[in-house]
């Protein structure tokens, strides 16, 4: 549904008659913590774009986590759409909403002992760990940005900022494993997405920005 909707939205905006485009359009390339990308501007006025994004991050990380191994796999597209205010020729402050339609993800295959809730199991009684980071998928950001995409010809830009998303829950399962008894494991497991929400809570409340791009420029 989001992505359909800002598949219209870009559309839109590139099919805006001459008169309206005329104030400044722009699109760019980007990189970031947003993933790699594309974006598009069209200004509404002299001080004032509009400026909507996507990002893919196809990013799996080898993490430890609460003293246990995990492969962290990040959310693997992001959208964004807002506003940017420029209080000079190329600074500017913006806010918008960040769109991501999946959650980061948690995948544990071991070959060692693993301490989970308090408690030593082998790597065949846990078998495959897996678990989902759960935040909000939409979030409020605000940031402040080097280079105006609506400006003619072609030039670099910079975005620092960043969204709040909010105190994330964790969730955790195992599958194939040999340990006999199903309700101490599923004890245990909830006890360790608990210490894994207090490890990881403050560092996901606020998911940072920084993007790079290349953009060209008509009009402004």
């Amino acid at each position: 549904m989001r992505k359909s909707i800002f598949a219209l939205t870009v559309a839109a905006v590139v099919a805006l008659p001459a008169g309206l485009t005329a104030q400044g359009f722009g699109i760019a390339a980007r990189g970031g913590t947003l993933g790699v990308g594309g974006e598009a501007a069209l200004a509404l006025g002299s001080s004032a774009v509009i400026r909507g994004g996507i990002g893919l991050m196809p990013l799996e990380l080898d993490a430890s986590i609460s003293g246990v191994d995990f492969i962290l796999t990040l959310p693997g597209t992001w959208y964004n759409v807002g506003l940017d205010l420029y209080l000079g020729p190329s600074f500017r402050i913006g806010g918008g909403m960040l769109f991501k339609p999946d959650d980061p993800t948690l995948a544990g295959n071991f070959t060692t002992t693993q301490s989970i809730g308090g408690r030593n199991f082998t790597p065949e009684e846990i078998g495959t760990l897996t678990g989902v980071i759960d935040s909000k998928d939409q979030a409020p950001y605000f940031l402040i940005g080097f280079g105006k995409h609506t400006s003619s010809g072609i030039g670099l830009t910079l975005d620092i900022g960043a969204a709040f998303l909010g105190d994330p829950s964790v969730s955790l399962d195992a599958t194939g494993g040999t340990f006999s008894d199903q309700d101490e494991l599923t004890s245990r497991l909830n006890i360790e997405a608990a210490e894994l929400e207090q490890g990881i809570g403050t560092y996901l409340n606020y998911w940072p920005i920084i993007n790079l791009g290349l953009r060209i420029g008509i009009g402004g």
